[in-house]
């Protein structure tokens, strides 16, 4: 009878251990590159808490974004659906209210849901209404982020397993709001190989890193909260960013610098420090991934797929392609694009009109620079690509070789099997995804003017 007892007291400590519910953080960036931090190789900018959870966690090498949009990349994530199938494919557009999100599932777990921060495709308040606890950002104080965190996890029932929604709007423009924990000189920055090195570029730069460094140290904040509370080990912790940075050929586009995003995942009982995975994931397959270590029930309608079994097996594949796509921002767009583990594929519907960047980009003044140079004739082709009128309608590019999306071999007869697949495999998701180009009459159309960045006159 005692061994019983014994084995009956272990049984039942272990058992209440296993079904435990792990807490749930999901800090996300606003308009941070994929390449702006060390854990993937930049050096030059001070990041050191992205480096503790990539040290302690997972880093996802082939991360996709479905969006280069804020609110529609911010939709599809909570939802598990393209942003074309979401209602709110253009930027601003929110979610209908009774839109299922994935953490309404984890309210229906036990789980405690805070949403803070921004707020971009969930501001009906009556979808707000059911988080547990809201608290949106002040845009003109963004240096309060950390301290905003830190007051919903201090006032959260400490009975219930919780999720927070930890969303930043650093490192959005504009630039240069508050104080930074780290300042970083223009000389000392990374001119990516599609900008010229000119002093207004880098200029631009070392003020967008300052916006990670917070970020960064927001983070900071908030794992060292939980680590003295005894609460970072049963924590899954991630982090994302919502679209590219917010420069030329990045925000707003559907290239690696557009829809590529960092992306560390930290949860000690399941992933072995310091793991990295070259495995194709998509930010759809968040919703499943979380709901299923939360021991929730699955959303009702999703495209995602849970990536868990990476943590243990990071080599294996769980998906062959990620998909996405730019719909309008600031500018009348319809882009769709088709990535597999060594391609990029292309299609633009609107191939006469030149790609420039995202609104608040334009009117800065290493674009107008940029811009100049162009018209004058002075601008390498290599930089031009913004401002390029026709573009084409299709693009390849071998992203494991071609990162940056710099060389098109859409006329290269030696891919034509690639591209053909490519080809085919964009038609299948547009198909599956009832995914149909409207007509350039039922676009939304420009809102701002794209020389200047100036509003243009409100049709009546």
């Amino acid at each position: 009878m005692k061994y019983l007892c014994i084995y009956l007291l272990l049984f039942g400590w272990f058992s209440a251990d296993a079904q435990k519910q792990p807490n749930i953080v999901v800090f996300i960036a606003d308009d941070m590159g994929w390449e702006e931090s060390t854990p993937y190789g930049n050096k030059r900018i001070h990041t050191p808490n992205l480096q503790r959870l990539a040290n302690e966690g997972m880093r996802f090498d082939n991360f996709f974004l479905t969006a280069s949009s804020c609110s529609p990349s911010r939709t599809s994530i909570l939802t598990s659906k393209y942003p074309h199938n979401t209602g709110a494919m253009n930027l601003h557009e929110d979610l209908k209210a009774d839109t299922e999100l994935f953490p309404f599932k984890l309210n229906e777990a036990g789980y405690h849901t805070m949403l803070v921060g921004k707020s971009h495709g969930t501001n009906k308040k009556e979808m707000q209404a059911k988080f547990g606890y809201l608290q949106l950002v002040d845009w003109s104080k963004p240096w309060e982020m950390a301290n905003l965190w830190i007051t919903a996890l201090e006032q959260r029932p400490k009975d219930k397993p919780f999720f927070l929604w930890a969303a930043s709007i650093d490192p959005h423009r504009p630039f240069k709001q508050g104080e930074y924990p780290y300042k970083h000189h223009p000389d000392s920055v990374f001119v990516p190989p599609y900008y010229p090195d000119i002093p207004e570029i880098r200029r631009d730069l070392a003020d967008y890193y300052d916006e990670i460094g917070r970020f960064d140290q927001h983070i900071g904040v908030v794992l060292n909260y939980l680590e003295d509370n005894h609460e970072l080990d049963n924590t899954i912790i991630l982090v994302l960013s919502d679209n590219g940075k917010a420069f030329p050929q990045s925000k707003t586009r559907v290239n690696l610098q557009g829809l590529k995003s960092p992306f560390i995942v930290r949860y000690p009982k399941l992933i072995r420090p310091g793991s990295t995975t070259k495995s194709l994931v998509s930010s759809v397959d968040i919703a499943p991934t979380l709901l299923k270590l939360a021991n929730a029930k699955p959303m009702a309608q999703v495209v995602g797929v849970s990536f868990d079994a990476l943590f243990s097996a990071p080599n294996i594949t769980v998906r062959e392609y990620a998909f996405g796509e730019h719909n309008w921002h600031n500018y009348m767009a319809y882009e769709r694009v088709a990535i597999s583990k060594d391609f990029v594929y292309i299609r633009n519907w609107l191939s006469g009109l030149p790609q420039v960047s995202a609104g608040e980009v334009v009117p800065t003044p290493f674009y107008q620079t940029m811009q100049a140079m162009y018209w004058q004739g002075k601008l390498d082709k290599k930089y031009a690509d913004s401002f390029l009128t026709p573009r084409p309608a299709e693009e390849l590019f071998m992203h494991v070789t071609d990162p940056h999306c710099m060389n098109s071999l859409i006329d290269d007869k030696k891919r034509k099997k690639e591209l053909s697949t490519m080809q085919g495999v964009l038609n299948e998701w547009l198909a599956k995804t009832n995914d149909n180009f409207p007509g350039i009459d039922k676009l939304k159309k420009d809102g701002l003017d794209r020389l200047s960045g100036n509003p243009l006159p409100k049709e009546k």
